[in-house]
């Protein structure tokens, strides 16, 4: 039995643009949390980066495709209910290394750790997604994991870059 069934083109659709969301969310989270440091944590300060740049990022990404849907179907009076929904993956992929920052705010984790769990968790995050595309569209698994840790890797440099870019 295969994991995912065959989708319809438009439920495709809806599906790789929430994974374009969840995909470029975690990117812009990992690299503000390479900037994060054990005081930001226990300052309370680690947790609001992650969470401001997860709901900076959701609000740009639903005023661009309000303008981006506008063009391609007219004025539909749900763009803005559908970007939402779209582009709610950008706030998921935020909330695991933002409660862990927090914890560690709280000192249920050792702030430094705090940390390092978040970068950890956000690039398995950036793992998953890919092994997520890869079976949905693959048929073996091998190639599936293959492809997942390709992206990952592509991933990584892609945030190395963002982070080069911003020191």
């Amino acid at each position: 039995m295969r994991l995912f069934q065959p989708i319809g083109e438009s439920s495709r659709e809806h599906l790789a643009e929430r994974v374009s969301a969840a995909t470029y969310g975690t990117v812009l989270i990992v690299a503000a949390l390479l900037v994060v440091d054990a005081d930001d944590v226990a300052s309370g300060w680690g947790w609001e980066l992650v969470t401001g740049v997860g709901v900076a990022t959701w609000v740009a990404h639903i005023y661009a495709e309000i303008l981006g849907n506008h063009i391609r179907n007219g004025d539909q009076g749900h763009e803005v209910r559908t970007a939402m929904a779209d582009g709610l993956p950008i706030l998921l992929v935020a909330m695991l290394p933002a409660v862990v920052l927090a914890l560690g705010g709280l000192g249920v984790v050792e702030p430094r750790l705090a940390v390092w769990i978040a970068i950890i968790a956000a690039v398995l995050q950036l793992v998953g997604l890919g092994a997520y595309v890869g079976v949905a569209v693959r048929n073996d698994r091998s190639s599936s994991w293959r492809y997942a840790a390709m992206t990952a890797g592509l991933g990584i440099g892609v945030i190395l870059f963002v982070v080069a870019l911003g020191h």
